[in-house]
């Protein structure tokens, strides 16, 4: 699953993706021969549960220190 679909199903935007990633709380997605990130089903549920906790008022933060 590319990242706009992704995104989309985890419900945010792939710059909130991207920031995730960088941020430490995502691992690097895999990689299509083109280069393009490519997320599996496992990835899009910890996205799913990492904007349940930011929902929740816990921040980057608290969740890189969990991670």
């Amino acid at each position: 699953m590319r990242i706009g679909e992704a995104a989309a199903a985890a419900g945010c935007t792939p710059r909130a993706l991207r920031l995730y990633e960088q941020r430490g709380l995502l691992p690097p997605p895999g990689r299509t021969a083109s280069g393009q990130r490519d997320y599996r089903p496992a990835e899009v549920a910890r996205l799913r549960v990492i904007r349940e906790l930011l929902a929740s008022g816990f921040t980057i933060e608290d969740l890189r220190s969990c991670a």
